[in-house]
């Protein structure tokens, strides 16, 4: 009978954490993904495993069938989990009305949550809560030992777990989606309910099911039983323990991981890495307490000294820590393939984890043990302690989500729990039947010990938590190399100004130089250096070619300069939704020059909330909608790449209304990147494609339209555009044209056999953690430029005069080359040359471009053709001497050199590159 049971009871435990993984996906896609709504999807998910556990576990007394009623159970979480995708899919119906019937307040939102939440899920966890319960009583025997008989089902129950979410990470979510992959789990369930039924029939003539019997005889029964109610002291302090425990074991599973995410980056693999590592120690422990002292029964002391190794354990990792970076750099010297990285994040994960969680899996047997006096009524004492572990466990969660974390930090929070563990350590050692001697000197080690972890641990050094180890690899390795320092001190080298442990993420502000950059959890979002372009050119665009552009969303704070790009324009409104406050705080003190201090502007709202959970509920329209989100291979970011997000954003478009889109070319795979292009398409047939560097803008119109150049040269100057800061293309409207990268025909024909990206499968989030450390940028340009057939968008009646002017051509040339595009400027640059064969500026750039596509002969020519008196002179002379240089002519090149020298006494940064190419001339200069 018991491996029968075992293994149904491990597949069940498998299950579980599939629906817990799929539950929290599918709720994020419609309560969002904000502390408060996760928090919101724990509480029921947890609190229904707690009232299960106890609603069961007080049954088992008068459950004469415990096995036929494990398998009703099983049957009933299974019948259930197979009607819940039709039920999320109405609960997104109704969210949004619901919200709007309640007033539309903020602070009722939390609370239907919670009540949608609740009526989604507290059936299926109450079911499951049960379980352990209903099994525990199944399998008791007069001699049988409490601690091996609940450690060994607790160890293959969350052995299950720790395969069911390995599954669902890395297996089922990537092949099947949401939907079959809850179908898959509950077709299990429902085949584990009718097997547990038809095994527990056989085993048993009486019926299934609730006893009955008079109310005295059960009264006997009772009776019969030991006392639940008087316990010793130190047995009821026990199970008070424990759910304290629970909260601190929760405590540990957020702050560990919010501290792994800082190394291993925040990638699904990464995650699914960090689960399957706590739960692997969670069941190890439970099984080692079952296999090596279940057969003792145990003393509150035994839990204290459990308590105390764990905080013991602790210490050390804490200590060392901050060096865990240096290790996967190291590792990864080795290879970027991604299994090799998946090997990495879980081998790591372990060696972190492994230790204290082995402790943390051995509380619950040792504490049922603790508080069970026989096997005659384990069922009930497995309910009840099970329940209060749980609850202990939603308090951890709510805690340090919403309190410690956010006003502590991770690093000081983790202090709290050893410190915690400590007192718990001390509380159950004093008030135990000790000598006096060995009781108060424990406990007097105990306290003392918290108060030196609580004084003595410093934090962890900013500059290397905010590095990002897992996504600037190569940078780091090779910056050592080139130093010829340690890994360790090249991550120190950093100069962090900003450092904040926020509710969804840990945010920074660095300095390199004169230019700052955000980072969020290690990831730069924004910087005012290399940045500038996209964040200016996303805010920009859509401003200069809608017709009248009023109100405006942008998706996605960062530094806030895209938002300040838009602000330039003469709107009405502008809302920026930004789900983590610490990055509204980083905007506001370290960016607001770049940024031109835009959350002080009267038109700005700043609303700390999630993007897809804001448009749900926002009854408002707007007139440009801006999607800047990070990049999608972050856990829960693909969201903002589907389909379903992209109609909810031009429902929320007014007619005539503009979306943009950003997405990178760089670590995305061309098959990932035709997808997001696809999907966004589809939603927007009316689709233009714009490069700036490394970064497309997906513009999607509610209706086609042609492109008025005269509305945006007007815009241009009313914007007063050219005048900011890190603008591409150096202050001329045209430039605007040359970041043009594909038309909607060609749009459409490059995305024609591609893939889409939807809610309930979102290929994206496992495919684009596989291509973090490729670099696919070129590969994707050259793609998008075979799909281009057109140089230019479809301009409206009356524009294509401007086209005939020298200056204009110019200007588009320069904005190609800000898409690293040499060709389709050289082919304007041309062009203006034939309006104005003497253009200096087109001449000195066509020269400039040859010479960059190996072609000095021709640079040549032309240089020498922009030479003049005029302020391009020593420009001119600079790429003279290169060309020279280039052409084995050194002492040409020096004259060139000196020459332009003598022009430029107060231009600090060209006197730089000149001083340099003279050092390297003569340097090269037979003797």
């Amino acid at each position: 009978m018991r491996g029968f049971l075992f293994v149904c009871f491990f597949l069940s435990g498998g299950t579980a954490l599939v629906y817990e993984v799929v539950f929290l996906r599918m709720l994020g896609l419609v309560f969002g993904h904000t502390v408060h709504a996760v928090a919101t999807v724990l509480i029921v998910f947890m609190g229904g495993l707690a009232l299960g556990s106890a609603l069961f576990g007080g049954l088992t007394p008068r459950i004469r069938s415990p096995i036929q009623a494990y398998g009703w159970l099983e049957l009933g979480i299974g019948a259930w989990a197979a009607l819940l995708p039709m039920l999320f899919a109405w609960s997104a119906a109704w969210y949004p009305d619901l919200f709007r019937a309640l007033g539309q307040s903020h602070a009722v939102l939390p609370w239907i949550q919670f009540a949608l939440g609740s009526a989604l899920l507290l059936v299926p966890t109450t079911l499951m809560g049960g379980t352990l319960a209903v099994l525990s009583q199944a399998l008791a025997e007069p001699e049988s030992r409490v601690g091996r008989l609940v450690g060994g089902l607790y160890a293959v129950n969350t052995c299950g777990a720790v395969v069911g979410a390995a599954m669902a990470g890395y297996v089922l979510l990537p092949s099947l989606g949401n939907r079959a992959t809850i179908e898959a789990a509950a077709a299990l369930n429902l085949a584990l309910g009718i097997a547990a039924l038809v095994y527990g029939r056989a085993r048993s003539a009486r019926p299934a099911g609730i006893d009955l019997a008079p109310a005295s005889e059960s009264d006997a029964d009772v009776r019969e039983a030991p006392s639940r109610d008087v316990k010793p002291l130190g047995v009821r302090l026990t199970v008070v323990a424990l759910g304290i425990s629970g909260a601190v074991s929760m405590l540990y599973e957020v702050t560990w991981t919010r501290a792994l995410a800082l190394v291993l980056g925040s990638s699904t693999y990464a995650f699914t890495a960090m689960l399957v590592a706590f739960l692997l120690g969670l069941a190890g422990g439970s099984a080692l307490y079952a296999w090596r002292w279940g057969t003792r029964q145990p003393s509150p002391v035994a839990f204290g000294a459990l308590q105390a190794g764990i905080a013991v354990l602790v210490v050390p990792v804490l200590l060392m820590f901050e060096r865990l970076p240096e290790l996967l750099l190291a590792a990864l010297r080795w290879s970027y393939a991604p299994p090799f990285v998946m090997w990495i994040q879980l081998g790591l994960s372990v060696g972190v984890l492994l230790p204290v969680t082995l402790l943390i899996g051995a509380t619950f047997p040792c504490a049922v043990a603790v508080a069970t006096p026989g096997a005659a009524r384990v069922g009930e004492s497995v309910g009840r302690i099970y329940a209060a572990n749980t609850v202990g466990a939603v308090g951890g969660a709510v805690l340090t989500g919403f309190a410690l974390v956010p006003a502590l930090g991770v690093h000081a929070a983790i202090v709290v729990g050893v410190v915690v563990n400590l007192l718990l350590a001390a509380l159950l050692t004093a008030t135990a039947d000790l000598r006096p001697a060995w009781r108060w000197g424990s406990a007097g080690a105990a306290l003392l010990a918290a108060v030196a972890v609580a004084v003595g641990i410093a934090p962890w050094d900013p500059r290397v938590m905010s590095s990002g180890p897992a996504i600037y690899v190569g940078p780091y390795l090779r910056s050592a190399a080139a130093s010829s320092s340690s890994i360790g001190a090249t991550l120190r080298s950093q100069r962090v100004l900003f450092y904040r442990d926020g509710r969804s993420g840990t945010v920074s502000v660095g300095q390199s130089g004169a230019h700052r950059y955000l980072r969020i959890n290690g990831k730069t979002e924004g910087s005012t250096s290399l940045d500038m372009p996209t964040q200016q050119l996303v805010g920009h665009l859509p401003l200069l070619t809608h017709p009248d552009p009023r109100d405006v969303l942008v998706i996605g704070l960062g530094t806030g300069v895209t938002a300040g790009a838009v602000a330039r324009h003469g709107i009405r409104r502008l809302d920026v939704v930004e789900i983590e406050p610490a990055v509204v705080e980083a905007a506001g003190r370290f960016f607001g020059e770049a940024n031109g201090h835009v959350l002080l502007d009267p038109r700005t709202r700043t609303l700390v909330a999630d993007g897809r959970n804001f448009l749900f509920t926002t009854p408002d329209r707007y007139d440009v909608i801006i999607s800047e989100p990070s990049n999608p291979w972050i856990s829960g970011l693909a969201s903002l790449f589907s389909e379903e997000f992209f109609r909810l954003t031009r429902a929320h478009l007014s007619p005539g209304g503009v979306m943009v889109q950003w997405i990178q070319l760089y670590n995305l795979r061309p098959d990932d990147l035709r997808m997001i292009l696809k999907t966004f398409q589809g939603v927007f047939p009316a689709t233009t494609v714009w490069n700036i560097s490394e970064d497309l803008l997906l513009v999607g119109r509610t209706a086609p339209g042609a492109l008025d150049l005269g509305r945006v040269k007007a815009r241009f100057a009313e914007g007063r555009v050219g005048e900011d800061l890190g603008y591409p293309g150096n202050g001329a409207w045209p430039s605007v044209l040359g970041f043009f990268a594909l038309g909607e025909t060609d749009t459409a024909r490059f995305v024609e056999d591609a893939e889409r990206n939807t809610d309930d499968r979102l290929t994206l989030e496992f495919s684009a953690p596989r291509a973090l450390y490729l670099d696919t940028s070129r590969t994707n340009q050259e793609a998008i430029r075979k799909a281009r057939t057109s140089p230019l968008p479809e301009l409206a009646p009356g524009s294509r005069g401007e086209l005939e002017r020298a200056d204009v051509r110019y200007w588009i040339g320069m904005g190609c080359l800000g898409r690293n595009a040499m060709e389709d400027a050289l082919a304007h640059f041309q062009r203006a040359l034939e309006l104005e064969p003497d253009h200096k500026p087109a001449l000195l750039e066509t020269s400039r471009v040859h010479f960059r596509l190996g072609r000095p002969e021709e640079a040549l020519a032309f240089a020498q053709r922009a030479l003049d008196r005029g302020p391009l002179r020593a420009r001119t002379l600079y790429l003279l001497g290169r060309i020279h240089a280039a052409l084995k002519s050194p002492d040409r090149a020096k004259k060139s050199f000196e020459e332009a020298l003598a022009l430029v006494p107060e231009d600090q940064k060209l006197r730089a590159d000149l001083l340099l190419e003279l050092k390297r001339v003569e340097g090269g200069k037979p003797r």
